[in-house]
């Protein structure tokens, strides 16, 4: 659809940061939303743990850094950083760093990029972080989320265009897409809904 068709409205209507003019929108399972000027919260936070965070991995990781320098002899700190270790693990630990840090890396996304703070970067690199932010959140839930994305391909080379496209093509829960991109629709889309403002 053109320009003021109502493409990102019902996108965001499905994502629950709008309402339906008529009916209503039910959610079963976790929604990763990419609009297209996305909200990135804290700008002092590192563009790596905002990735991470997407499953609760930042604010462990950190605990435990903190928490590395003072264990000593302390038996209650020891306990507490067992416990740390234990929930880092359940949640794929050093595995899910890696895939996290994989996911970057398609997206054009290198470690001193992920080493800056969100603040310092580019739009189209907090667009790409937000983006390896759902798709590593998805990844934890086997793939089976749904994804709502607002021309995803924005701000991405070709190679990370390339990669995008398979992974949402072996993407097996739900995925809407705004795109104009064609090659990408062929690929990934079973069914094409053209909006018209009237």
């Amino acid at each position: 659809g053109r320009n003021g068709a109502g493409k990102t409205t019902t996108l965001k209507v499905l994502a629950g940061e709008g309402m339906p003019y008529t009916g209503t929108v039910d959610r079963r399972s976790a929604v990763g939303y990419l609009p297209q000027d996305p909200r990135t919260g804290d700008l002092e936070v590192t563009a790596r743990d905002r990735v991470l965070s997407a499953r609760g991995l930042d604010t462990l990781l950190a605990e435990m850094k903190d928490m590395e320098g003072k264990l000593a002899d302390d038996e209650r700190m020891l306990r507490r950083y067992g416990a740390l270790e234990d929930q880092f693990a359940s949640l794929g630990g050093y595995a899910a760093e890696a895939e996290a840090a994989r996911i970057c890396a398609n997206l054009g996304l290198p470690d001193r990029v992920l080493a800056q703070t969100i603040g310092t970067l580019s739009g189209g690199q907090r667009r790409r972080i937000e983006l390896a932010r759902i798709l590593f959140r998805d990844a934890g839930e086997d793939g089976a989320g749904i994804l709502l994305l607002d021309e995803p391909t924005n701000h991405l080379d070709a190679d990370s265009i390339t990669w995008l496209r398979g992974y949402m093509a072996a993407h097996k829960g739900g995925l809407v897409v705004i795109s104009h991109d064609v090659t990408l629709l062929d690929a990934v889309v079973n069914k094409v809904w053209y909006l018209d403002a009237n």
